[in-house]
């Protein structure tokens, strides 16, 4: 095979592998050394990446190339990148997941990839690595993605990405996303923050994260809305319960008190992943008030800045009740 031939049969599978290759491979198709480092030359077609990692183009990597390159430099050395050997885990799998509060993939710095325990790679540039416990069940099996790359699921990700969240608030609302779009079901993703490193799982944003989603909210602005009744002293309501009208589906309020049958109702576009969620809560209210139950309605705005008109309706029907139909209503904890 002359070095055009092999160089040939590596530009095809640079192709499949958006031109993300390890020396490794190189080497395995008949690339010669000496044309490797003449293509890496300075000004040359080719750049390095990562230690063992080559893109066969020059300038800007894209943020699929980055992901590539993370998880072909923490395969094992000298080896071609087995699927499923590695995983990308983090705020990457969040952004490709299209949670908002991730960003864009473009914007995330720092890709995050999952290895087995006892594997010696170390963190470089812009890869950061994590190890799975040793034991049988640390590393997860993981799945293929539609772009070929192999990954964790949200509720891992999240996981692992905890210990390096920059704010609480970020992390609170990534846990909501992706509990509230369907990303991940809480009940895995409380397991995998609670039943993970011990550090991590008594880290404080952590803890507020898991008490949040044990009560059953799912968005921050519950979360705040929830702060501000607890301030003011009012009892603890039921977060998203699943409310029946003679055993029929009625409406999911974000909260609920059932001893006074009263509903409070957080109205804010911000808080909805798409336009069609907030049609959902309006009509969702217009339920609840024809069935003659009382909703309070607040915007997250309110809560923050004027809070003490919504209390004060709040504590004024809490105190005058139960209202409306109230021994026709029936109740079932939100959705795990």
């Amino acid at each position: 095979m002359t070095a055009m031939t092999a160089l040939e049969t590596v530009r095809l599978l640079g192709a499949d592998q958006q031109h993300i290759l390890t020396r490794a491979q190189l080497i395995e198709h008949g690339v010669p050394s000496g044309t490797i480092a003449h293509r890496l030359r300075p000004g040359g077609p080719w750049q390095r990446v990562l230690p063992r990692v080559i893109c066969l183009q020059s300038g800007r990597l894209s943020p699929h190339q980055r992901l590539r390159a993370a998880l072909s430099y923490a395969a094992p050395k000298g080896e071609r990148p087995r699927p499923g050997s590695v995983l990308l885990t983090g705020l990457a799998v969040l952004a490709e997941a299209g949670l908002p509060s991730a960003g864009h993939p473009s914007d995330v710095e720092v890709v995050d990839v999952l290895i087995p325990a006892g594997r010696r790679v170390a963190s470089r540039d812009f890869v950061r690595v994590h190890r799975a416990p040793a034991r049988s069940t640390g590393m997860p099996a993981g799945f293929e993605r539609d772009d070929g790359l192999w990954s964790v699921g949200v509720a891992r990700a999240l996981a692992d990405w905890a210990p390096f969240a920059a704010g609480s608030r970020q992390f609170r609302a990534l846990c909501a996303e992706a509990v509230q779009g369907r990303h991940c079901e809480r009940a895995d993703l409380l397991a995998r923050l609670l039943g993970g490193p011990v550090a991590t799982a008594a880290l404080p944003h952590v803890q507020h994260v898991a008490d949040e989603l044990t009560c059953g909210i799912y968005s921050v602005a519950e979360g705040e809305a929830r702060e501000v009744l607890r301030r003011a002293g009012l009892p603890e309501p039921l977060w998203n319960p699943v409310l029946l009208l003679d055993g029929r589906f009625l409406a999911v309020p974000d909260a609920f008190w059932p001893q006074a049958c009263v509903a409070l109702e957080i109205d804010s576009r911000a808080w909805h992943l798409r336009p069609a969620d907030y049609e959902r809560t309006l009509t969702r209210g217009n339920r609840l008030q024809a069935a003659r139950l009382p909703v309070v309605r607040a915007t997250p705005h309110q809560l923050r800045s004027d809070a003490g008109p919504v209390v004060r309706e709040l504590r004024t029907l809490l105190a005058t009740g139960p209202h409306g139909p109230y021994h026709r209503i029936t109740w079932t904890r939100a959705r795990g």
